[in-house]
């Protein structure tokens, strides 16, 4: 059976239209950015245009919040809105700004707090409650708390290998993960250290657990998803046993099975071409940048048709999916001094979207004749 791959949380980053490309090319299951319940609760609007889906595929709805009543009323009030199959509480934010008014990690400092919030927000919803937690330095420490949200009902749990004192700098502890997935009864899903396929098969063989979840390799990159899909699919076709070996091996076994291109095996040695892009190339090609271009184009259309342009400052999201292109300085350099003379007041609405729409024209127009 291939991999569940998750798509992270993620604020600024996982709106619906992102969370559309996600699916498209392949991503078994996404969340949504993080929806503060005291927020919601005194009429801030911004559920209304996070909470939804495009495509209308499974996903969770992530809740940030610092006590039981308010993260139960907004987890009521979302589930009534958008009927999402999951809805997640954040207990892993190590944003300072989150973390000073008691959200996200600091939810951790208090393992009765984060149970009890659990417990309430499962007596409230008829939908499954599932966790994203970091770890503590002590793994014992970091699964007493894991096992308490389990006994308080949570159906899932996400864990990032890391400390919140590290953010996202550091390697991602994978044994603690592992000593996690073997002390819970339920579905453990790692996050860590995942930029490629190999990122990947080190995490499943690591932490023993085939549910992983990609954060910042996502970012203006959805076509990551197809990628990873193809990486497993490749070496289960090639017949390599990718769930009980680790990267070495695994690569050891691909430059086993190149003898085959001497063979006249046309079939494998189309298979291996694909595998071998997936995890020897560390540039982007023209055809990866085509790709790129393609679901930025996507991306603008997805935006305008579900009227989200007022929430996204699209020039940031630009510069995301053109990371990595030939002369990418420049081209940043020409985004940003796009409109750097128009000041649009942030407070009307329309002139705000009309100004982004026509961004988004120009800087598609700049793709175009400079990679096309």
């Amino acid at each position: 059976m291939l991999p569940q791959i998750f798509s992270a949380p993620m604020a600024d980053v996982t709106n619906p239209a992102c969370r559309a490309l996600f699916e498209m090319h392949g991503a078994d299951f996404t969340f949504t950015e993080m929806i503060n319940s005291d927020g919601l609760l005194y009429g801030d609007s911004f559920a209304n245009d996070a909470g939804f889906s495009i495509t209308k595929k499974p996903y969770g709805i992530q809740i940030s919040g610092n006590n039981s009543k308010s993260i139960s009323k907004a987890a009521e009030i979302l589930e009534d809105m958008f009927s999402p199959s999951v809805i997640d509480i954040n207990m892993g934010c190590p944003s300072p700004r989150i973390m000073r008014s008691g959200c996200g990690a600091s939810l951790m400092n208090d393992e009765k707090l984060a149970s009890q919030i659990i417990s309430d927000v499962c007596s409230v919803l008829k939908t499954p409650v599932s966790a994203k937690i970091r770890i503590f330095e002590n793994s014992e420490k970091t699964v007493s708390f894991a096992k308490s949200l389990e006994c308080a009902g949570i159906s899932s749990l996400a864990v990032h290998g890391r400390t919140r004192e590290m953010f996202y700098s550091g390697t991602c502890n994978t044994k603690q993960i592992r000593e996690i997935v073997s002390s819970l009864s339920i579905p453990v899903i790692a996050n860590g250290n995942v930029f490629d396929g190999l990122g990947a098969l080190s995490l499943i063989n690591e932490t023993g657990t085939s549910n992983i979840m990609i954060g910042r390799a996502t970012i203006g990159n959805p076509f990551i998803f197809f990628k990873m899909k193809r990486f497993f699919k490749t070496a289960e076709k090639l017949g390599i046993d990718w769930q009980n070996i680790g990267p070495e091996e695994f690569k050891e076994n691909i430059n086993s099975k190149r003898s085959t291109e001497k063979t006249g095996n046309l079939e494998q040695f189309s298979e291996l071409k694909q595998i071998n892009s997936t995890i020897f190339k560390n540039v982007l090609d023209q055809t990866e940048i085509e790709q790129r271009i393609s679901d930025f184009k996507l991306y603008c259309k997805l935006i305008e048709k579900n009227n989200l342009y007022s929430r996204i400052n699209i020039k940031a999201h630009a510069q995301w999916f053109t990371k990595g292109f030939p002369d990418s300085c420049k081209l940043r350099l020409q985004i940003n001094d796009l409109h750097k003379n128009i000041k649009v007041p942030l407070n009307d609405i329309d002139a705000l979207v009309e100004d982004r729409i026509i961004l988004s024209k120009k800087i598609i127009e700049i793709l175009d004749e400079r990679y096309l």
